[in-house]
C-alpha cells in the first residue's frame, strides 16, 4: 500500500473480499435453488403429462372395447333372428345353422359363437357339427338390463372347452318357441389375444399396463400380465371405491391390488355395458423419465457450476492474499505515519523555537524602545521637545509590534479581511515610496506595471503587507546589492497548469510579481518556504512569518502564489489574485481624520475585562471630553443598561469572562435601547469572531492596540459622520 493509502481504500479493498464471499455463497445456493426450483417444476409437469396420457390413452382403448361389444351383441342379435322359433333338437340338428355360427366367428375379435340349453349342455358351436353332448360348467355371470327387453350377460375368465385359452363370454337369452319353455343362452366367446394385440400396438408394457374389469372387480384381460386374468379385485380396492362414487370415468393413484407397483390410474366405463377399460402407468416409469431430463440439465449445468466456482475460489484467494499484502502494507504505513507525525513534530518544535527567537528578538527591541523612552520621559517630564521625541519614538515602536501581531493573526486565520475592487498597479504607484524605504537607496527598485491591468478584489492592507514581505525577503536575498522588480499583468491559468497546481481553479487572474536577482533558493528549502515560522534566516534576524503571510492571503483571496528560482541567478514570485467585473470602488487612501471631542453631555459605556486596557481607554476617552461608565464583563453592562444612566454608544471588548461576549451584549443593548450607538474592540477579529463569537458584519471593530486618534475618529463615525 501507497503511503498515502486512505482508510477509504482500505474498506473498498475489504468489501470486495467480503462480495467475493457472498458470491461464492451466491455460486452455491443460486444454481442449486435454480435447479432445485426447476426440479420441482419439472416434476409436477412429468405427472402432470402423464395424467394427460394415461387419459388418452383410455380414451383409445375404451373406444375399441366399445366396438368389440357392440360387435359381439350384433353377433348374438343375428344368431337369436335365425334360431326364434326352433326347439333345441331342430337346433342340434340344423347343419345351415352350424354354417350360420362358423361364419359369424369368423371375426378376429371372436373366439367360438354357440347356444347353450337350459340343462347347460352346449347345443351347437361354432367349432364342430354335429355336436356331442358337452355340458358347461357353472359359470358366473353379470346381467345388463336392455331397454327393448331381456338381459345381457358378461360372463367370467374360463378356460375354453376346445382350445383350453383363457376367454369371456357374452350371452344373452335365447328366445323361446310358441308352446315351448323358455330357457337356455346365445353366447359368443370372446378372443383375448385380439385385445392384446390391440393394447400392444398402443402402448409400451414397460411403462403401462391395461386391464379389462368387470365393474364387480373381474379381471377379464390384462396386459401385461396375463397370468392374473380371472384375478377379482376385493371391494376395498381403489378402483372398486372410485368407480362407486364416480361409475363414469375417473383417475387415481396408488399401488395396485394385482402386483403391488405404484401406479398412475385412468377409467373409463364401457358405455352400454358393465365392464371399464384401465390404463397404469407405472411410477417408477414417470420418476425415471423425469430424472433423464433432471440428469441432461446436470449434465451442462454441473460444468458451468464448477467452472464458476473454480474461478471464484481463485480470485477469492487472490482478494484473501492481497487483503493480507494490504494489512501488511496498511501496518507499515502507520509505522511510517508514526514516524513522519515524530519527524514533523520535530520540525514543528524546530520552527517554534525560530520563530520564538524571531518573535522575541524583535519584541524586546520593542519594549526596549517603548521602555527606554518612557523611562526617559519619567526622569525629565518637564522638558515638553524632548518628551514629545521620545513619545514619538516609542509609538513608532508600538505601530512594528503592531504590524508583527497582524502577521500573527493572518497565519492564524483570526485577521479580518475587508475586500473592495481596487486598481493594484494605484496601490504599488502609492506605496513605492514606502518599499524604496524598506530597501534603501542601494538597491535598485523598478515598477513594470500593465496599464491595462483589470481590477481586483482584495484586502488594501493585506495586500500591502504581502508586497511588502516579498520585496523585503528580496532586499535580504540580493544582501544590499542588486535590483528588484515588481510587475503587474493580466494572465489566464488554464486546466493545463492547474492539473500540475491542483490547488488553484482555471479562470482570469490579476499577477504580480516580485522578482530579485540573487542567489535564488535551495531546492532542498524550496518545499518548506510557505511554512509558518519557517526561516532560512539566522536566530533573532526573522521570525519565519513574511511568505507565510503572503500564502494565506492568497489563499483567503481565493487566489494562488508560486515561486521560480535558479540558483546563482534570482528569484522570481507570482502572486495571482482573481480578476474582477465590478467596477472599482476603492476612493484613494483615507486622509487624517479631524480630532472628535465630545460635545459636553456624550456618555460612554466601557466594557472592558483587563485594568490597565480599561484604565488607558478610560483616560483617552476622558481627555476626548465623555462622561465614562465603567463594566468589567457583560454581565454588569446589562446591569447598567437596564438602569436609568444615560448612554449614547457602547464601547466593548469583544471577547470577555462571564458568558456574554461583545457582540452577545451589543445585540441585547440594541435591543434594551433602540438608540444607543456601538463600537467594539478586539486583539483579534475575522473568522474566530464570525464563528466563535458570532459577530454581525455591520458592527464596525477598532483593532488593538489603538491610539486616542484612532478611537476617537472611530467614535466620530460611530456617533454619527464627520458632520456631527
Amino acid at each position: 500500500m501507497a503511503a498515502d493509502e486512505t482508510p477509504g481504500a482500505v474498506r473498498e479493498r475489504a468489501g470486495t473480499t467480503r462480495f467475493l464471499w457472498f458470491l461464492l455463497l451466491a455460486v452455491i445456493v443460486v444454481p442449486v435453488t435454480l435447479f432445485l426450483t426447476a426440479a420441482w417444476l419439472n416434476y409436477r409437469a412429468a405427472f402432470d403429462d402423464a395424467h394427460e396420457r394415461v387419459v388418452r390413452a383410455t380414451d383409445a382403448i375404451d373406444q375399441q372395447a366399445e366396438k368389440v361389444f357392440e360387435t359381439d351383441e350384433l353377433v348374438l342379435d343375428r344368431v337369436a333372428e335365425q334360431v326364434a322359433g326352433m326347439d333345441w333338437p331342430e337346433i342340434a340338428a340344423s347343419a345351415d345353422l352350424h354354417r350360420s355360427l362358423q361364419r359369424l366367428a369368423a371375426s378376429p375379435q371372436v373366439a367360438a359363437v354357440g347356444l347353450i340349453a337350459p340343462d347347460r349342455t352346449l347345443v351347437a358351436s361354432s367349432h364342430t357339427f354335429p355336436m356331442p353332448p358337452i355340458v358347461i360348467g357353472e359359470r358366473s355371470y353379470l346381467p345388463v338390463e336392455r331397454a327393448e327387453g331381456g338381459q345381457l350377460y358378461v360372463g367370467a375368465v374360463t378356460r375354453g372347452a376346445y382350445s383350453g385359452q383363457p376367454q369371456f363370454v357374452l350371452a344373452r337369452d335365447k328366445p323361446h318357441a310358441p308352446g315351448t319353455p323358455g330357457g337356455g343362452l346365445i353366447f359368443v366367446s370372446m378372443q383375448l389375444s385380439s385385445f392384446v394385440d390391440y393394447y400392444r400396438s398402443v402402448v409400451d408394457p414397460e411403462q403401462y399396463t391395461v386391464d379389462v374389469l368387470r365393474a364387480d372387480g373381474a379381471v377379464l384381460v390384462r396386459y401385461p400380465g396375463e397370468n392374473l386374468i380371472g384375478r377379482v379385485l376385493s371391494p376395498n380396492s381403489h378402483f372398486r371405491q372410485l368407480t362407486t362414487v364416480n361409475p363414469e370415468r375417473g383417475t387415481y393413484d396408488t399401488a395396485s391390488e394385482l402386483d403391488g407397483r405404484e401406479r398412475l390410474f385412468a377409467y373409463r366405463k364401457v358405455t352400454g355395458y358393465p365392464v371399464y377399460v384401465t390404463v397404469g402407468l407405472s411410477r417408477s416409469a414417470i420418476v425415471d423419465s423425469w430424472l433423464r431430463l433432471m440428469g441432461s440439465h446436470l449434465i451442462f449445468g454441473l460444468p458451468a457450476t464448477f467452472t464458476l466456482f473454480a474461478l471464484v475460489i481463485v480470485v477469492l484467494r487472490r482478494s484473501a492474499a492481497a487483503d493480507r499484502a494490504l494489512a501488511a502494507a496498511r501496518i507499515e504505513a502507520e509505522r511510517r505515519k508514526v514516524a513522519e507525525d515524530s519527524l514533523r513534530q520535530a520540525q514543528k518544535m524546530e520552527a517554534v523555537g525560530q520563530m520564538t527567537g524571531g518573535v522575541a528578538h524583535d519584541f524586546n527591541n520593542l519594549l526596549t524602545v517603548i521602555t527606554g523612552n518612557l523611562d526617559l520621559m519619567l526622569r525629565r517630564p518637564d522638558d515638553a521637545p524632548r518628551v514629545r521625541r521620545l513619545a514619538e519614538a516609542a509609538l513608532r515602536a508600538t505601530s512594528r509590534g503592531e504590524r508583527l501581531t497582524q502577521q500573527l493573526l493572518m497565519f492564524s486565520r483570526r485577521q479580518v479581511m475587508r475586500p473592495e475592487i481596487l486598481n493594484l498597479n494605484r496601490l504599488l504607484l502609492e506605496f513605492d515610496g514606502l518599499l524604496r524605504r524598506a530597501i534603501g537607496e542601494s538597491i535598485e527598485l523598478k515598477l513594470h506595471l500593465d496599464p491595462g491591468l483589470d481590477p481586483s478584489r482584495v484586502d488594501r492592507g493585506q495586500f500591502e503587507a504581502a508586497i511588502l514581505n516579498l520585496v523585503v525577503n528580496a532586499r535580504d536575498a540580493v544582501d544590499g546589492d542588486g535590483q528588484i522588480v515588481v510587475e503587474t499583468q493580466n494572465a489566464v491559468l488554464d486546466a493545463t497548469y492547474t492539473i500540475g497546481n491542483p490547488e488553484v481553479a482555471p479562470g482570469s487572474y490579476v499577477m504580480v510579481a516580485v522578482s530579485d536577482n540573487g542567489p535564488g533558493i535551495d531546492s532542498a528549502v524550496l518545499p518548506r518556504v510557505f511554512e509558518p515560522f519557517f526561516t532560512t534566516k539566522e536566530v533573532g534576524k526573522g521570525s519565519g512569518l513574511g511568505l507565510s503571510q503572503v500564502y494565506g492571503f492568497a489563499k483567503e483571496s481565493g487566489g494562488h502564489v508560486k515561486i521560480y528560482t535558479e540558483q546563482g541567478i534570482g528569484t522570481t514570485v507570482k502572486l495571482y489574485l482573481p480578476k474582477s467585473t465590478e467596477r472599482i470602488t476603492e476612493t484613494g487612501r483615507p486622509g487624517p481624520v479631524p480630532l472628535r471631542t465630545a460635545a459636553g453631555s456624550e456618555t460612554v459605556l466601557v466594557v472592558e475585562d483587563d485594568e490597565a486596557v480599561l484604565a488607558t481607554a478610560v483616560e483617552s476617552l476622558t481627555d476626548l471630553g465623555y462622561r465614562v461608565l465603567v463594566a468589567h464583563n457583560g454581565r454588569e453592562a446589562l446591569d447598567i443598561v437596564n438602569g436609568e444612566e444615560q448612554i449614547d454608544i457602547l464601547f466593548s471588548d469583544i471577547v470577555m469572562p462571564g458568558g456574554i461576549n461583545g457582540a452577545q451584549l451589543a445585540g441585547e443593548a440594541r435591543r434594551l435601547r433602540p438608540s444607543i450607538k456601538v463600537l467594539l474592540t478586539s486583539g483579534y477579529t475575522g473568522v474566530a469572531l464570525a464563528h466563535e463569537h458570532g459577530l454581525p458584519e455591520d458592527l464596525p471593530v477598532l483593532g488593538k492596540p489603538y491610539r486616542r486618534d484612532e478611537l476617537a475618529a472611530r467614535l466620530r463615525v460611530v456617533i454619527g459622520g464627520q458632520g456631527a
